[in-house]
């Protein structure tokens, strides 16, 4: 990442803060950064599957009858769910807090079409995952979930986790709570440290103060909590401000990934869970640097692997957003109909057998093509909502390339 550019004109002092040029590029198809947030995306959108189902289907590894190196191995691949999540927040920084730094926090016109931007994003997804998530709790009565219409109403509107719980039946939407404020506190912070004092700076100072107070006094002070998490999300956005100078050493970054998700499985780390996600945060958001700048392989073998990597995670990145907001309703219909319909009394298994792992990888399959056809129906058509929405507003109506989200 090269130094800031120098000898700004009065316009771009307005544009504060001032984001490095070298990043206009740095998610050209052609960069190496752009296909590794999209590997990045992916693998944390199928880790946090592997935990659900794993977690839902087989008993905790101290209770396991049969302990042996397969049942070990696929412990050990299933036990990121949460460091998948604290990574979502890393590049959920980088992408969307990139796109704030680039704006005039002085224009109406910039701060409509980014909201405009942000609400077509997420909304359509995760309202249609709500309806989905109270169909699917009145279809297994027996699973003793049965959220009211506030709550329901409350996910609806990206209000849980500080206002209303999460669904019972789909509490990953926790983390869409967090990234959803972040969205709105990330600009207004940027604000103020603008000095652009308008009535509705004030009024958005007064509704970032409100969700803190509701976040500390209403919502757990633990690794989902809104205030707790957003150093991790800032982590990314603060990559936008490295130094050309800064040294990047990928061996480096990768031996701290490694240590940090390994100290992620010790027993102290529940203890301090605070520290245990700022380091994953902190040695992710270093792995990233070092692709900036970096070109993908053009010649030889690994040109043409990279090649056919960048085109699957590309793929499964694009409906990772709708993976994760639909996969745990399904695993819990899912345990409904098998383990507790029609007198068919099951329990968890207690070792991990090749029918188990047969369950297993059907049941992944299944929740992965539900997605590709619920990302098809609300995240793909974004340009038609756009239209809709250019309609009302006076915005363009082009819809720029969005990875900006899960």
């Amino acid at each position: 990442m090269s130094d800031y550019s120098r000898g700004h004109s009065k316009e771009a002092v307005s544009r504060m803060p001032i984001v490095p040029k070298s990043n206009t590029d740095a998610l050209a198809p052609g960069m190496a950064l752009s296909h590794v947030l999209n590997f990045s995306r992916a693998v944390a959108a199928l880790l946090v599957l592997f935990f659900h189902i794993r977690s839902s289907l087989v008993v905790p590894y101290n209770l396991l009858s049969v302990y042996n190196w397969p049942a070990r191995a696929f412990f050990v691949i299933t036990t990121f769910g949460h460091d998948a999540v604290i990574i979502f927040f890393v590049l959920s920084g980088y992408l969307v807090g990139g796109a704030v730094l680039k704006l005039d926090i002085r224009s109406p016109h910039d701060l409509r079409e980014y909201w405009i931007d942000r609400s077509i994003r997420i909304g359509p997804v995760l309202i249609a995952a709500t309806a989905l998530s109270a169909t699917l709790q009145y279809m297994a009565p027996a699973l003793d979930c049965a959220d009211t219409s506030t709550t329901i109403l409350g996910n609806a509107a990206g209000f849980q986790n500080f206002l209303v719980k999460p669904l019972c039946n789909n509490l990953p939407l926790w983390s869409i709570s967090n990234e959803i404020v972040y969205y709105f506190v990330f600009p207004v912070v940027i604000a103020a440290f603008s000095r652009v004092f308008t009535i509705w700076l004030a009024i958005s100072l007064a509704g970032t103060a409100l969700i803190f107070v509701l976040s500390v006094k209403l919502a757990p002070l633990d690794d989902t909590n809104i205030v707790l998490d957003f150093p991790f999300w800032l982590f990314g956005a603060a990559l936008w401000f490295m130094p050309g100078s800064f040294p990047r050493r990928r061996r480096i970054a990768l031996l701290a990934m490694a240590a940090s998700l390994l100290f992620g499985r010790l027993e102290f780390s529940k203890e301090h869970f605070w520290f245990r996600d700022l380091f994953l945060a902190a040695s992710f958001s270093y792995t990233l640097a070092t692709f900036f700048n970096q070109p993908m392989p053009r010649t030889s073998i690994r040109a043409t692997l990279a090649s056919y990597m960048a085109r699957a995670s590309r793929w499964f990145a694009e409906l990772s957003f709708s993976l994760y907001v639909t996969h745990y309703p399904l695993i819990r219909l899912y345990i409904y109909f098998y383990f507790l319909n029609a007198g068919h009394h099951r329990t968890r298994y207690t070792a991990v057998t090749p029918e188990f792992l047969l369950e297993f990888a059907g049941l992944s399959i299944v929740c992965i093509l539900i997605a590709f056809c619920f990302s098809a129906l609300f995240e793909r058509p974004r340009r038609l909502f756009k239209r809709v929405l250019s309609g009302r507003f006076p915005i363009s109506s082009s819809l720029k390339p969005d990875g900006t989200s899960r």
